[in-house]
């Protein structure tokens, strides 16, 4: 594997001990820092044009100018924000790698790719996903912000839920500040329930209400087949059944199948029941389900996701799950800002991070700071009153998401046997048996 990590040592040297957490750095005269900001994404649309994002950049980046008492602003960190836009920092083969051989070929050309665009846009500071800012932050590509931060991890969590900014952190290093966050939300089609006489869901809703008005919401053709779902509840996975049930899928320090508790086994019944009991939610996964969903089926009266983009936001209102035995919400990190570690103006980059960062969070659907969320109501017209009240309660009960492996796979293999319709007991024992053969490698 390609790594830049020895060859930027001397660069990131340079970021350590800078200071006092969320201090302002002084710097003797104005430097130019190039952003690159990636036209790609930037949450909802699903697939904005460009200069819709581009917009959205050059928007924060005036307020930053016009704000002189900004202690991380230009004025006060000693800088000038030149944005450069992009569209991928890489991509990957089309066809996938047959062999371990060409996997790591693959990933190589990719890091080479994310490295080069970096060099040839000279960027000071880089936009990023959670995946690649902690992949290319392993490889070197990217600074540790803690370098900057040093112990002051606690005035980070003040300023941005700690929920999602684990998502930029691995191996106890932090590669990124989140921009946008993607609470797992309820979103419910609010002209067919006003039709069939459901009232709109609220906080007060728990499991019981699910199972009752989905069933009310399902309707069927004369044969009996499903015209419309009721719900689908598993779309973007069921650790939402066990977390709310106080439950997991793995201990992470014994690395025991955690599923064979009777409160796992009591949430894998619920979610089985759904499906195939209630049937009020298709027994599908995989392509099968996003094929319901985002390739011109019929979307469900209620839909688990993480994002709204999918759905038609004159119709579908976003709500907070309901209630189990506990509040607890999966939650991603979505679109954040990095240091390239082949900066040369380290101090001001942190600055014009920690700026940009608060100030894209008035661009986003669900921002990750807490300010900002605080006041949705004010900065969001399109939402209602009780969709800003689910967007607070929900980050509010925000849980990260466990990272890529393990426990992601034993979920995919349990969800994947419960669609087929096993029984719970014969699910769980297929995927505590990955568990025990993760155990023998």
């Amino acid at each position: 594997m390609l790594s830049r990590r020895s060859l930027l040592a001397g660069t990131a040297t340079l970021a350590a001990g800078c200071g006092n957490p969320f201090s302002p750095p002084s710097l003797p005269q104005e430097v130019e820092l190039k952003v690159a900001a990636s036209t790609r994404r930037l949450v909802s649309p699903a697939f904005p044009p460009a200069d819709w994002l581009e917009g959205k950049y050059l928007r924060a980046v005036a307020a930053l100018e016009a704000d002189r008492e900004n202690q991380f602003g230009p004025t006060q960190g000693g800088y000038r924000i030149a944005l450069r836009f992009f569209d991928e920092l890489y991509s990957w083969p089309e066809t996938p790698p047959q062999s371990r051989e060409e996997a790591e070929k693959a990933q190589e050309d990719a890091l080479k790719a994310a490295a080069g665009l970096l060099d040839d846009l000279d960027a000071d500071l880089v936009t990023v996903l959670p995946h690649d800012a902690n992949w290319l932050g392993q490889e070197g590509v990217l600074l540790p912000l803690d370098r900057f931060s040093g112990p002051g991890e606690v005035a980070l969590d003040r300023e941005f839920y700690p929920s999602v900014v684990s998502g930029f952190r691995r191996d106890g290093d932090l590669y990124g500040l989140p921009i946008a966050a993607r609470p797992l939300m309820l979103h419910y089609d609010k002209h067919y329930f006003a039709a069939q006489g459901v009232p709109p869901v609220d906080a007060s809703w728990d499991w019981n209400d699910l199972v009752e008005y989905a069933a009310r919401l399902t309707a069927y053709k004369e044969d009996g087949a499903v015209q419309r779902w009721g719900l689908i509840a598993h779309l973007e996975g069921i650790l939402w059944a066990l977390w709310q049930n106080d439950a997991a899928a793995v201990d992470v320090d014994s690395l025991q199948c955690s599923l064979r508790e009777p409160a796992a086994t009591e949430a894998l019944q619920f979610v089985h029941d759904l499906m195939h009991k209630r049937r009020v939610s298709p027994p599908a996964t995989g392509f099968a389900l996003w094929e319901m969903v985002g390739f011109g089926g019929s979307l469900p009266a209620m839909l688990y996701d993480y994002s709204p983009s999918i759905l038609d936001r004159g119709s579908y209102d976003m709500a907070p799950l309901p209630q189990g035995k506990v509040h607890a919400v999966p939650m991603r990190a979505d679109i954040g800002l990095a240091i390239p570690a082949r900066t040369r103006h380290t101090e001001a980059a942190y600055a014009a991070l920690m700026a940009l960062t608060l100030a894209m969070q008035k661009e986003v659907v669900i921002p990750a700071g807490r300010a900002a969320v605080a006041r949705l109501a004010d900065s969001r017209n399109s939402l209602r009153p009780a969709e800003v009240a689910a967007i607070q309660h929900s980050m509010e009960h925000g849980r990260a998401e466990p990272e890529p492996g393990l426990q992601f796979s034993v979920m995919y293999e349990v969800m994947e046997r419960l669609g087929r319709g096993e029984h719970v007991a014969a699910a769980v024992n297929g995927a505590c048996a990955l568990v025990d053969e993760y155990k023998e490698l």
